[in-house]
Order: structure tokens, then C-alpha cells, then sequence
């Protein structure tokens, strides 16, 4: 009698644990990972000056912009807000769905939980560009980048949310 038991917990210790987050988190995952370097690479924005001169920036041609000018900080911050934090945060949360549910919190869910108070901030920034340089005469426009960028870092913080919950589930 005491058999049985033993022999339904070898079974399931051989059955594959489903991944932190399920299907849910994996399908959003996904298209944070597409829309997010198409965030990076497209315009985010576009000045017009005159009616007739328009000029388009990504998020990587405004840092490169920035350092050729000689501002290595503001460059720098960018860099790291805009560039390097979402895609730490899109591997963070990537290596943690691969893990199994249930298996318990560690220092790198709750790192990624902490950081998603930073997803925003660049989409934050450039809305506040647009609506300060609308009084200047210098027309400003939100492009397709600005939407693939903030739709992966909305992404990206659901994505980690399931996962991130799944995890602490016991």
C-alpha cells in the first residue's frame, strides 16, 4: 500500500514542469522580444522645422547623436535606461519563465520585480518632449518606435508579473 504513493510521486517528478508564467506569459513574451528592438531601431520621433525640413530619430540614433556631441552623460543615460536596462529586464525575464513553476522566488525575480518601476520612464520622457516643444514652433511627432517601444515595455511588465507570480506560487 505504501507503494502507490511512491510510485504517482516518481511519476510526476518525471513529467515535465510546466514553465513559470505558462502560455500566457510565453505568447506575451514573444512579442515583447519582436517589438522590442523595432523600439530601438525605428523613429521615435520627428521634428519638422519650416513646414519642409523633417528630421526622424531612433532611440539608438538620438545616443549616438548625443555622444558625437560631446554629451556623454545625458548619452550615457539614455544608453542605459533606454538601451540597456529593457533588454536586461527582457533576458531577466526570459530566464526566469524558462524555470518551473512553483520553484520559489530568487534574487533574480525579485530584481526584475524592482526594476519594473523603470520600464516607463523614456516613453515618459519623449510624451514630455512633444507636449513642451509643441508651444517652441518646432513641430514634433510621435513615430512607429515610440508605439513598439512602449507596447514592449507594457509587455515586458505583464510578462514578468505572470512569471514573476507563478513562481511564488507554491
Amino acid at each position: 500500500m505504501t507503494d502507490a504513493p511512491v510510485h504517482r510521486d516518481a511519476a510526476a517528478a518525471r513529467r515535465p514542469r510546466r514553465p513559470a508564467g505558462g502560455a500566457l506569459a510565453r505568447a506575451i513574451l514573444i512579442v515583447a522580444l519582436a517589438f522590442l528592438p523595432l523600439g530601438l531601431i525605428l523613429p521615435v520621433l520627428e521634428t519638422t522645422r519650416l513646414w519642409v525640413f523633417k528630421s526622424s530619430y531612433s532611440l539608438i540614433d538620438t545616443v549616438h547623436a548625443l555622444i558625437q556631441e560631446g554629451e556623454f552623460a545625458l548619452g550615457a543615460l539614455i544608453a542605459l535606461f533606454s538601451l540597456l536596462t529593457p533588454a536586461l529586464k527582457a533576458l531577466a525575464v526570459t530566464a526566469l519563465h524558462l524555470r518551473p513553476a512553483g520553484s520559489g522566488e530568487s534574487g533574480l525575480a525579485r530584481w526584475v520585480d524592482r526594476l519594473g518601476k523603470w520600464s516607463l520612464t523614456d516613453v515618459l520622457v519623449v510624451a514630455l518632449l512633444i507636449v513642451l516643444a509643441s508651444g517652441t514652433g518646432l513641430d514634433l511627432a510621435a513615430e512607429p518606435g515610440l508605439w513598439f517601444f512602449a507596447s514592449s515595455a507594457v509587455l515586458l511588465m505583464i510578462a514578468s508579473d505572470l512569471v514573476v507570480r507563478d513562481l511564488r506560487a507554491k
